[in-house]
């Protein structure tokens, strides 16, 4: 493995959502100052719009115009849901079209964090594991630092990674992404494999993951803001791991995602770019209740 340095990135996956909007971007900003906007407090953020469509080169070339702005941004990007969800694996193709097309240009620029390989809850060990091993064998994870999600529980045993899948990651040097949500597996587990780390946070509406109808006022599943004392654990896992660690809140809805993380960030003490606005520029009255 290559040497480490210790790192940790804290951000938000995705950025560009209506509702942040006088929550979190000032009211009457444009949206195309977003991204240089959230860069002033972050310094890393999930690209998830991957998974659903595959950027055209001038999507990508916007995308790094806009990052080089932003002194020492980076982007995750998540691999598209054609390889993922619809071939569950097996469109190798498509995967390294991805990897040459948009992740070497982002690369390229210096401002590539790793690329998520969330699978599909249908992929299952052993039925599969060769699709995977195939997947990792073609992918360039030497220079690439990719990270992947397994979300069924047929990957585990005991509460940990089967040691063949363990063996595969580490040899590929692929971080074995570490989830916070009702549906994840492994459950909040941290398993070296990669020469970095990836943890996502989705939220803990355990009642709204698996069909719940009775919304009770949140806008969808992920709308949910993490305590202080949710976030504790954490804590403590992120400053034991060496490398570079980089974490990232899915729980989007009402801007909560970007007060969870700048949150996240007072917790761990890293080095803040830029503390949050004042109250009065993003009219969220509870922006900054958490805060120390």
């Amino acid at each position: 493995m290559r040497t480490l340095y210790r790192m940790i990135c804290v951000g938000t996956s995705g950025w560009s959502y209506d509702d942040w909007a006088g929550a979190f971007y000032p009211p009457g900003l444009p949206k195309q100052a977003w991204l240089s906007y959230y860069g002033r407090f972050f310094r890393t953020t999930e690209i998830n719009s991957t998974y659903y469509t595959f950027p055209a080169p001038f999507v990508v070339h916007e995308w790094i115009r806009k990052g080089m702005l932003v002194n020492g941004f980076e982007f995750s990007l998540k691999m598209p849901g054609r390889v993922t969800h619809d071939s569950l694996m097996a469109d190798v193709d498509t995967a390294l079209d991805f990897e040459e097309k948009v992740v070497t240009p982002i690369k390229d620029a210096g401002l590539l964090g790793a690329v998520l390989i969330q699978t599909s809850p249908y992929l299952h060990y052993p039925d599969h594991f060769e699709r995977l091993e195939t997947m990792l064998e073609s992918l360039d994870t030497e220079s690439v630092d990719y990270a992947i999600e397994l979300r069924h529980r047929s990957w585990l045993r005991g509460g940990n990674t089967l040691p063949e899948v363990s063996r595969l990651l580490i040899k590929h040097e692929v971080s074995l992404c570490a989830a916070d949500g009702p549906s994840t597996a492994p459950k909040a587990a941290i398993e070296h494999t990669g020469r970095h780390t990836y943890i996502r946070f989705h939220g803990r509406n355990d009642d709204l993951w698996f069909g719940g109808k009775d919304l009770d006022g949140r806008m969808n599943r992920y709308d949910y803001s993490y305590s202080r004392e949710e976030l504790e654990p954490w804590k403590a896992t992120a400053r034991s791991i060496p490398g570079v660690v980089r974490a990232y809140f899915n729980n989007h809805p009402r801007a909560n995602a970007a007060k969870n993380a700048k949150l996240f960030e007072t917790m761990l003490g890293v080095e803040k770019k830029e503390t949050l606005p004042p109250r009065r520029q993003t009219g969220l009255s509870q922006f900054f209740d958490d805060r120390d």
